[in-house]
Protein backbone atom coordinates (compact mmCIF):
# COMPACT_ATOMS: atom_id res chain seq x y z
CA UNK A 1 0.00 0.00 0.00
CA UNK A 2 2.26 2.93 -1.53
CA UNK A 3 -1.14 5.40 0.58
CA UNK A 4 0.53 3.46 3.89
CA UNK A 5 3.72 3.62 3.49
CA UNK A 6 3.37 7.65 3.02
CA UNK A 7 1.39 8.18 5.77
CA UNK A 8 3.84 6.02 7.67
CA UNK A 9 6.55 8.54 6.57
CA UNK A 10 5.04 11.22 7.61
CA UNK A 11 4.87 10.32 11.31
CA UNK A 12 8.66 8.88 11.27
CA UNK A 13 10.11 11.92 12.86
CA UNK A 14 7.17 12.49 14.94
CA UNK A 15 7.79 9.05 16.35
CA UNK A 16 10.84 9.19 17.14
CA UNK A 17 10.70 12.14 19.30
CA UNK A 18 7.94 10.81 21.02
CA UNK A 19 10.35 7.79 21.84
CA UNK A 20 13.14 9.93 22.70
CA UNK A 21 10.62 11.89 25.48
CA UNK A 22 9.51 8.45 26.88
CA UNK A 23 13.39 7.47 27.14
CA UNK A 24 14.29 10.18 29.09
CA UNK A 25 11.73 9.85 31.81
CA UNK A 26 11.37 5.80 32.12
CA UNK A 27 9.44 4.35 35.20
CA UNK A 28 9.82 0.59 36.72
CA UNK A 29 6.89 -1.77 36.80
CA UNK A 30 3.55 -0.36 38.80
CA UNK A 31 5.09 3.02 39.09
CA UNK A 32 4.67 3.90 35.17
CA UNK A 33 2.26 6.89 36.29
CA UNK A 34 4.09 9.22 33.21
CA UNK A 35 4.45 7.03 30.68
CA UNK A 36 1.15 5.73 31.36
CA UNK A 37 -0.83 9.17 30.84
CA UNK A 38 1.73 10.22 27.99
CA UNK A 39 0.05 7.21 26.18
CA UNK A 40 -3.57 7.36 27.10
CA UNK A 41 -2.98 10.95 26.37
CA UNK A 42 -1.62 9.95 22.79
CA UNK A 43 -4.62 7.92 22.21
CA UNK A 44 -7.33 10.34 23.14
CA UNK A 45 -6.23 12.79 20.95
CA UNK A 46 -6.65 9.88 18.12
CA UNK A 47 -10.32 9.92 19.28
CA UNK A 48 -10.32 6.50 20.68
CA UNK A 49 -12.01 4.73 23.32
CA UNK A 50 -9.42 5.14 26.44
CA UNK A 51 -9.53 3.49 29.66
CA UNK A 52 -7.17 3.86 31.95
CA UNK A 53 -5.62 2.14 35.78
CA UNK A 54 -6.25 -1.42 33.63
CA UNK A 55 -5.02 -3.73 36.42
CA UNK A 56 -2.73 -1.03 38.09
CA UNK A 57 -1.02 1.39 35.28
CA UNK A 58 -1.89 -0.34 32.47
CA UNK A 59 -3.96 1.72 29.38
CA UNK A 60 -6.15 0.57 26.77
CA UNK A 61 -6.87 2.14 23.62
CA UNK A 62 -9.85 0.51 21.13
CA UNK A 63 -10.58 1.68 17.62
CA UNK A 64 -13.52 0.77 16.07
CA UNK A 65 -13.59 0.04 13.03
CA UNK A 66 -16.58 0.75 10.47
CA UNK A 67 -16.71 -2.54 8.65
CA UNK A 68 -17.68 -5.65 10.36
CA UNK A 69 -14.81 -8.37 11.39
CA UNK A 70 -12.99 -9.88 14.07
CA UNK A 71 -11.22 -7.77 17.33
CA UNK A 72 -7.79 -8.22 17.18
CA UNK A 73 -5.07 -6.56 19.72
CA UNK A 74 -1.79 -5.31 19.71
CA UNK A 75 0.32 -5.10 23.17
CA UNK A 76 3.41 -3.12 24.11
CA UNK A 77 4.73 -2.56 27.79
CA UNK A 78 5.20 0.33 30.09
CA UNK A 79 7.98 -0.76 32.26
CA UNK A 80 11.34 0.21 32.06
CA UNK A 81 14.74 -1.49 33.41
CA UNK A 82 15.97 -0.83 37.26
CA UNK A 83 19.75 -0.20 36.19
CA UNK A 84 21.90 1.99 35.38
CA UNK A 85 21.66 4.03 31.70
CA UNK A 86 25.56 3.81 30.12
CA UNK A 87 24.54 4.70 26.33
CA UNK A 88 25.90 8.26 25.92
CA UNK A 89 22.57 9.66 24.19
CA UNK A 90 21.67 13.20 24.73
CA UNK A 91 18.48 12.42 25.83
CA UNK A 92 19.53 9.70 28.51
CA UNK A 93 17.57 8.34 31.23
CA UNK A 94 16.82 11.56 33.71
CA UNK A 95 15.36 8.87 36.65
CA UNK A 96 19.04 7.67 38.31
CA UNK A 97 18.67 3.99 38.51
CA UNK A 98 15.86 3.42 35.65
CA UNK A 99 16.07 3.03 31.96
CA UNK A 100 14.62 1.45 29.17
CA UNK A 101 17.18 -1.30 28.24
CA UNK A 102 15.33 -3.57 26.75
CA UNK A 103 13.19 -0.84 24.00
CA UNK A 104 10.03 -0.88 25.38
CA UNK A 105 9.73 3.10 24.77
CA UNK A 106 10.34 2.12 21.08
CA UNK A 107 8.19 -0.62 21.45
CA UNK A 108 5.44 1.41 22.86
CA UNK A 109 6.36 3.86 19.67
CA UNK A 110 5.53 0.97 17.68
CA UNK A 111 1.61 0.15 18.62
CA UNK A 112 1.26 4.28 18.66
CA UNK A 113 2.40 4.87 15.34
CA UNK A 114 -0.42 1.41 14.13
CA UNK A 115 -2.77 3.76 16.32
CA UNK A 116 -2.41 6.49 14.72
CA UNK A 117 -2.63 5.36 11.40
CA UNK A 118 -5.27 3.44 11.43
CA UNK A 119 -6.69 5.74 12.94
CA UNK A 120 -6.88 7.56 9.79
CA UNK A 121 -8.06 4.39 7.94
CA UNK A 122 -11.26 3.38 10.16
CA UNK A 123 -13.79 4.11 7.86
CA UNK A 124 -12.29 0.77 5.59
CA UNK A 125 -11.00 -1.15 8.79
CA UNK A 126 -12.61 -4.16 9.54
CA UNK A 127 -13.40 -5.09 12.94
CA UNK A 128 -11.85 -3.40 15.46
CA UNK A 129 -7.96 -3.19 17.13
CA UNK A 130 -7.53 -2.90 20.77
CA UNK A 131 -4.10 -1.50 22.26
CA UNK A 132 -2.87 -2.90 25.01
CA UNK A 133 -0.32 -1.11 27.23
CA UNK A 134 0.82 -3.45 30.03
CA UNK A 135 2.70 -2.49 33.01
CA UNK A 136 5.48 -4.26 34.85
CA UNK A 137 6.58 -6.92 32.12
CA UNK A 138 10.41 -6.80 33.89
CA UNK A 139 9.54 -7.39 37.10
CA UNK A 140 6.40 -9.56 36.06
CA UNK A 141 2.99 -9.14 37.28
CA UNK A 142 1.39 -6.86 34.89
CA UNK A 143 0.16 -9.40 32.46
CA UNK A 144 -1.50 -11.46 34.91
CA UNK A 145 -3.64 -8.10 36.48
CA UNK A 146 -4.58 -7.10 33.12
CA UNK A 147 -6.01 -10.92 32.07
CA UNK A 148 -7.34 -10.68 35.89
CA UNK A 149 -8.89 -7.10 34.93
CA UNK A 150 -10.58 -8.53 31.61
CA UNK A 151 -8.36 -6.77 29.50
CA UNK A 152 -9.59 -9.90 26.73
CA UNK A 153 -13.10 -9.37 26.73
CA UNK A 154 -15.36 -6.39 25.87
CA UNK A 155 -15.11 -7.16 23.03
CA UNK A 156 -13.67 -10.47 22.89
CA UNK A 157 -10.24 -10.24 21.61
CA UNK A 158 -9.53 -13.15 19.16
CA UNK A 159 -6.01 -12.71 17.90
CA UNK A 160 -3.17 -10.56 20.02
CA UNK A 161 0.38 -9.85 18.58
CA UNK A 162 3.08 -8.46 20.03
CA UNK A 163 6.34 -6.90 17.95
CA UNK A 164 9.49 -6.83 20.20
CA UNK A 165 12.82 -5.02 18.74
CA UNK A 166 15.87 -8.03 19.06
CA UNK A 167 19.12 -8.14 18.76
CA UNK A 168 20.99 -10.87 16.41
CA UNK A 169 18.63 -10.25 13.82
CA UNK A 170 19.82 -7.58 10.72
CA UNK A 171 18.12 -4.43 10.67
CA UNK A 172 14.34 -4.15 9.94
CA UNK A 173 13.97 -7.99 9.19
CA UNK A 174 10.74 -9.36 10.73
CA UNK A 175 11.59 -12.41 12.78
CA UNK A 176 8.01 -15.04 12.52
CA UNK A 177 8.20 -18.66 13.77
CA UNK A 178 5.65 -21.01 14.81
CA UNK A 179 5.75 -22.68 18.22
CA UNK A 180 7.40 -22.04 21.11
CA UNK A 181 9.93 -18.63 20.66
CA UNK A 182 10.94 -17.81 24.13
CA UNK A 183 11.55 -20.10 27.29
CA UNK A 184 9.70 -20.60 29.88
CA UNK A 185 10.92 -19.25 33.59
CA UNK A 186 11.14 -20.77 36.78
CA UNK A 187 13.61 -20.07 40.01
CA UNK A 188 14.85 -22.23 42.83
CA UNK A 189 16.63 -21.36 46.29
CA UNK A 190 18.46 -24.52 47.39
CA UNK A 191 19.43 -24.40 51.20
CA UNK A 192 22.45 -26.51 51.98
CA UNK A 193 22.39 -26.91 55.95
CA UNK A 194 25.47 -28.49 57.35
CA UNK A 195 27.41 -28.30 61.02
CA UNK A 196 29.30 -25.04 61.49
CA UNK A 197 33.07 -25.69 63.06
CA UNK A 198 36.34 -24.53 62.95
CA UNK A 199 38.09 -24.69 59.84
CA UNK A 200 41.35 -26.28 61.73
CA UNK A 201 39.11 -28.97 62.46
CA UNK A 202 36.98 -30.07 59.58
CA UNK A 203 36.21 -33.39 60.85
CA UNK A 204 34.18 -32.06 63.24
CA UNK A 205 31.86 -30.33 61.06
CA UNK A 206 29.50 -30.66 58.26
CA UNK A 207 30.90 -28.19 55.56
CA UNK A 208 27.83 -26.59 53.24
CA UNK A 209 30.32 -24.81 50.99
CA UNK A 210 32.08 -28.06 49.85
CA UNK A 211 28.34 -29.78 48.98
CA UNK A 212 27.38 -26.47 47.98
CA UNK A 213 30.15 -26.77 45.29
CA UNK A 214 29.21 -30.64 44.66
CA UNK A 215 25.19 -29.60 43.99
CA UNK A 216 26.45 -27.17 41.38
CA UNK A 217 28.64 -29.58 39.58
CA UNK A 218 26.14 -31.50 39.49
CA UNK A 219 23.21 -29.61 38.76
CA UNK A 220 25.05 -28.89 35.17
CA UNK A 221 24.80 -32.25 34.36
CA UNK A 222 20.97 -32.38 34.05
CA UNK A 223 21.46 -30.25 30.89
CA UNK A 224 24.65 -31.92 29.33
CA UNK A 225 23.31 -35.27 30.71
CA UNK A 226 19.83 -35.91 30.92
CA UNK A 227 18.09 -33.76 28.82
CA UNK A 228 17.32 -34.71 25.13
CA UNK A 229 19.98 -32.00 23.30
CA UNK A 230 16.99 -31.35 20.96
CA UNK A 231 15.42 -29.27 23.59
CA UNK A 232 16.69 -25.98 24.23
CA UNK A 233 17.69 -25.75 28.12
CA UNK A 234 19.60 -24.14 30.62
CA UNK A 235 20.14 -23.87 34.40
CA UNK A 236 22.38 -20.76 35.95
CA UNK A 237 23.24 -20.41 39.45
CA UNK A 238 23.11 -16.72 39.90
CA UNK A 239 23.74 -16.26 43.50
CA UNK A 240 25.40 -17.83 46.44
CA UNK A 241 25.69 -17.32 49.58
CA UNK A 242 27.36 -18.32 53.07
CA UNK A 243 30.50 -17.69 55.15
CA UNK A 244 31.29 -14.77 57.74
CA UNK A 245 34.80 -15.58 58.04
CA UNK A 246 38.03 -17.17 56.13
CA UNK A 247 38.47 -19.58 58.79
CA UNK A 248 35.30 -20.82 59.91
CA UNK A 249 32.85 -23.55 58.06
CA UNK A 250 29.50 -21.20 58.53
CA UNK A 251 26.24 -23.93 59.35
CA UNK A 252 24.23 -23.13 55.95
CA UNK A 253 24.82 -22.11 52.22
CA UNK A 254 22.39 -20.50 50.35
CA UNK A 255 22.34 -21.26 46.18
CA UNK A 256 19.60 -19.39 43.99
CA UNK A 257 18.96 -19.76 40.21
CA UNK A 258 16.99 -19.74 37.42
CA UNK A 259 16.03 -22.67 34.95
CA UNK A 260 15.02 -21.65 31.07
CA UNK A 261 13.09 -24.48 29.29
CA UNK A 262 11.09 -24.69 25.86
CA UNK A 263 8.98 -27.44 26.41
CA UNK A 264 7.20 -28.49 29.80
CA UNK A 265 8.16 -31.96 29.94
CA UNK A 266 11.86 -30.94 30.30
CA UNK A 267 10.66 -27.96 32.55
CA UNK A 268 8.74 -31.02 34.90
CA UNK A 269 12.10 -32.88 34.58
CA UNK A 270 14.66 -30.57 35.70
CA UNK A 271 12.39 -29.64 39.10
CA UNK A 272 12.39 -33.09 39.90
CA UNK A 273 16.32 -34.10 39.23
CA UNK A 274 16.78 -30.94 41.07
CA UNK A 275 15.15 -32.09 43.66
CA UNK A 276 16.74 -35.44 43.61
CA UNK A 277 20.39 -34.34 43.71
CA UNK A 278 20.13 -32.27 46.37
CA UNK A 279 18.42 -34.75 48.62
CA UNK A 280 21.24 -37.47 47.23
CA UNK A 281 23.81 -35.42 47.90
CA UNK A 282 22.97 -33.95 51.52
CA UNK A 283 21.86 -37.70 52.85
CA UNK A 284 25.02 -38.72 51.41
CA UNK A 285 27.24 -35.94 52.94
CA UNK A 286 25.45 -35.95 56.39
CA UNK A 287 23.94 -32.35 55.86
CA UNK A 288 20.02 -31.46 55.40
CA UNK A 289 18.22 -29.13 52.79
CA UNK A 290 15.11 -27.20 52.07
CA UNK A 291 14.35 -26.54 48.10
CA UNK A 292 11.95 -23.94 47.07
CA UNK A 293 10.72 -24.05 43.34
CA UNK A 294 8.79 -20.95 41.89
CA UNK A 295 7.08 -21.84 38.47
CA UNK A 296 6.94 -18.34 37.01
CA UNK A 297 6.45 -18.37 32.87
CA UNK A 298 5.37 -20.32 30.50
CA UNK A 299 7.09 -20.44 27.23
CA UNK A 300 5.94 -17.85 24.60
CA UNK A 301 4.37 -20.16 22.12
CA UNK A 302 3.51 -18.91 18.77
CA UNK A 303 0.02 -20.30 17.23
CA UNK A 304 0.32 -21.90 14.29
CA UNK A 305 -2.51 -21.00 12.45
CA UNK A 306 -2.04 -17.40 13.25
CA UNK A 307 1.52 -17.61 12.87
CA UNK A 308 1.09 -18.65 9.06
CA UNK A 309 -1.51 -16.68 8.26
CA UNK A 310 0.80 -13.24 9.36
CA UNK A 311 3.56 -15.02 7.49
CA UNK A 312 1.31 -15.12 4.33
CA UNK A 313 0.29 -11.03 5.06
CA UNK A 314 3.87 -9.88 5.96
CA UNK A 315 5.22 -11.62 3.37
CA UNK A 316 2.86 -9.72 0.30
CA UNK A 317 4.04 -6.78 2.50
CA UNK A 318 7.48 -6.06 2.50
CA UNK A 319 10.41 -7.28 -0.37
CA UNK A 320 11.81 -10.83 -0.03
CA UNK A 321 13.93 -11.60 3.11
CA UNK A 322 12.40 -8.92 5.32
CA UNK A 323 10.30 -11.70 6.69
CA UNK A 324 12.39 -14.55 7.58
CA UNK A 325 11.65 -17.83 10.42
CA UNK A 326 15.41 -18.24 10.17
CA UNK A 327 15.96 -16.55 14.04
CA UNK A 328 18.28 -17.45 16.36
CA UNK A 329 16.66 -19.75 19.36
CA UNK A 330 16.49 -17.46 22.30
CA UNK A 331 16.28 -18.21 25.77
CA UNK A 332 15.01 -14.89 27.32
CA UNK A 333 11.07 -15.14 28.64
CA UNK A 334 8.55 -12.56 28.45
CA UNK A 335 5.41 -12.29 29.92
CA UNK A 336 3.36 -12.09 26.53
CA UNK A 337 3.00 -15.91 27.47
CA UNK A 338 0.27 -15.61 29.50
CA UNK A 339 -2.03 -13.92 26.99
CA UNK A 340 -1.12 -16.84 24.45
CA UNK A 341 -2.18 -19.05 26.93
CA UNK A 342 -5.78 -16.96 26.64
CA UNK A 343 -5.99 -16.55 23.41
CA UNK A 344 -4.48 -17.11 19.90
CA UNK A 345 -0.86 -14.91 20.37
CA UNK A 346 2.46 -14.33 17.68
CA UNK A 347 5.82 -12.76 19.22
CA UNK A 348 7.37 -10.54 16.46
CA UNK A 349 10.98 -10.31 16.56
CA UNK A 350 12.05 -6.97 14.81
CA UNK A 351 15.46 -7.04 14.10
CA UNK A 352 17.79 -3.80 15.40
CA UNK A 353 21.50 -4.64 14.58
CA UNK A 354 23.07 -2.71 12.02
CA UNK A 355 25.89 -4.08 9.18
CA UNK A 356 29.33 -3.14 10.70
CA UNK A 357 28.25 -2.09 14.22
CA UNK A 358 28.69 -3.85 17.63
CA UNK A 359 25.99 -6.06 18.26
CA UNK A 360 24.39 -4.23 21.73
CA UNK A 361 22.10 -7.06 23.53
CA UNK A 362 18.66 -6.32 24.95
CA UNK A 363 19.10 -5.52 28.89
CA UNK A 364 22.74 -4.26 28.38
CA UNK A 365 23.75 -0.88 29.82
CA UNK A 366 24.79 0.27 26.55
CA UNK A 367 21.22 -0.48 24.61
CA UNK A 368 19.71 1.67 22.63
CA UNK A 369 16.49 1.56 20.34
CA UNK A 370 17.25 1.49 16.79
CA UNK A 371 14.76 4.16 15.40
CA UNK A 372 15.48 3.13 11.95
CA UNK A 373 13.18 0.51 12.65
CA UNK A 374 10.13 2.26 13.55
CA UNK A 375 8.65 2.28 9.75
CA UNK A 376 8.64 -1.04 9.55
CA UNK A 377 7.72 -2.04 13.06
CA UNK A 378 4.22 0.30 12.42
CA UNK A 379 3.97 -0.87 9.07
CA UNK A 380 3.31 -4.48 10.20
CA UNK A 381 0.83 -3.63 12.23
CA UNK A 382 -0.85 -2.01 10.18
CA UNK A 383 -0.98 -4.25 7.53
CA UNK A 384 -1.67 -6.99 10.10
CA UNK A 385 -4.90 -5.25 11.40
CA UNK A 386 -5.74 -4.39 7.84
CA UNK A 387 -5.88 -7.39 6.28
CA UNK A 388 -6.83 -10.13 9.26
CA UNK A 389 -9.95 -10.27 8.49
CA UNK A 390 -9.49 -10.95 4.65
CA UNK A 391 -7.81 -13.98 5.96
CA UNK A 392 -9.58 -15.38 8.26
CA UNK A 393 -9.70 -19.35 7.89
Amino acid sequence: MDKLDQKIAEIKDELIELRKALHRFPEAGFKEYKTAEKVATYMQNLGLEVQTGVGGTGIVGLLRGQKEGATIAIRACLDALEMEECSGVDYISENKGVFHGCGHDGNMVLVLGAAKILSQFKDELKGNVKFIFQPSEEETGGAAAMIQAEVLKNPDIDAIFHIHNWHNIKECVLGVRPGPVLASSDVFNIEIIGKPGHGAWPHMAVDPIVIAAEVISSIQNIISREIDPMKPALITIGKINGGTAVNIIPEKVTIDGTVRAYHQDVREQIAARLEGIVKGITQATGATYKLAYHWIMPPANNDLPLTAKVNDILKNSFEQGMVTDDIPCEMGCEEFALFQQEIPGLFIFLGKDKEGERIVPLHDPEYIFNDETITTGVKALCEIAFKFNDRRK
